[in-house]
């Protein structure tokens, strides 16, 4: 009886350790998704209103920039087919107002997650995303506010 006991003890440690490093795994990727976008938004409070202006206002695919190499590929992002972890960026852009020359930029990452778990003879994928927006405005926001 106390063998039973323990066997049921250790199977509920395991399943705590197993549950406990997938939700790291998953903290960490959206910790660098994150990261991406903040980066993102600050290149382009940086730029100059022309820059921001002649952004394409369609949904825009963007290479994440190579300083986040590093925690893309500990995280399993190897850029190939057969990598564990995807990471893609999107930027969509509004159209500007006349009066208010106000644009708001929405940044989008997502990431596919490739499991060893198998479904009809096929590896199980979960998609997840992580999305944030910024405004510009040609004359510093809050001046562009007071305008309108």
């Amino acid at each position: 009886m106390a063998a039973v006991i323990m066997m049921v003890g250790l199977i509920g440690l395991i399943e705590a350790v197993a549950v406990a490093s997938s939700t790291m795994d998953r903290a960490r990727r959206e910790t660098v998704a994150t990261q991406i976008i903040g980066h993102e938004i600050e290149k382009l409070y940086f730029s100059s209103w022309t820059t921001i202006a002649a952004l394409p206002t369609a949904s825009t695919a963007i290479t994440i920039d190579s300083q986040f190499d590093q925690a893309r590929l500990a995280l399993g992002d190897d850029k190939s087919g057969t990598a564990l972890v995807r990471f893609s960026l999107a930027r969509t852009v509004t159209s500007p107002d006349p009066v208010t020359n106000i644009r708001e930029v929405n940044f989008t990452v997502t990431w596919i997650v490739t499991t060893s778990r198998l479904s009809g003879g096929s590896r199980v994928t979960f998609t997840y995303t992580r999305a944030n927006s910024a405004w510009y405005g040609k004359y510093g926001l809050p001046l562009s506010y007071t305008q309108s």
